[in-house]
């Protein structure tokens, strides 16, 4: 049986990690998907249901959580996300790899958790090269209050939160990011097809 893989993604936002996902989507199309979190909050300009994330209401969320439906499951900022097992389960029916995007509390319970056999797990951070950049980078999207925009720069950089991680991208310029994520991609999907993963 071939051995699947789950790329787990973290990093605040504005570090420019789903620039870089969507750059491993087109260039593994075939052999990696992407699973869609569920969410609570609202969404942002030009989030579409479906493909940014499902927008579900409180009460579905609840009863995913009571029937014991989601991989992980976290509240961040006043709303709450989560990855139901079964998106897991669809994507590596039809492919080698996934991409899981989700914040620390979650990445954490899929990285230190148990898991089904046959399935490698990697951590990749994606971080800004420095606060003030994150915080110039949020600045520009104009999406965040004062609140909110410290919140976020406050946990980044938790050196607790770095620790469950095997790989930290420091997304400095996003051309050289871009061409060192597909690196490590295409290593660790040759070293788990050669047993070593």
């Amino acid at each position: 049986m071939t051995k699947k893989m789950i790329f787990v993604f973290s990093g605040p936002s504005g570090a420019g990690k789903t620039t870089l996902i969507r750059h491993i989507l087109q260039t593994f199309s075939d052999e990696i998907g992407e699973s869609i979190s569920c969410t609570t909050r609202q969404p942002r300009g030009g989030e579409l249901d479906g493909i940014s994330y499902h927008f579900i209401s409180p009460e579905r969320f609840n009863t995913f959580v009571e029937n014991g439906e989601f991989l992980e499951y976290t509240e961040c900022y006043g709303n709450r996300y989560g990855t139901l097992k079964s998106s897991i389960d669809d994507l590596l029916k039809h492919k080698m790899a996934c991409i899981m995007d989700v914040e620390y509390i979650g990445a954490h319970s899929i990285l230190s958790g148990p898991f089904p056999p046959n399935t490698s797990r990697i951590g990749i951070l994606v971080l800004p090269p420095s606060i003030a950049a994150l915080k110039n980078r949020l600045l520009n999207r104009k999406s965040e209050t004062e609140e909110s925009l410290n919140r976020r720069i406050q946990g980044s950089f938790d050196p607790e939160i770095v620790a469950d991680y095997h790989h930290i991208l420091i997304n400095e310029e996003i051309k050289r990011s871009k061409e060192s994520i597909i690196r490590l991609i295409e290593n660790s999907l040759i070293n788990t097809n050669n047993g070593l993963g």
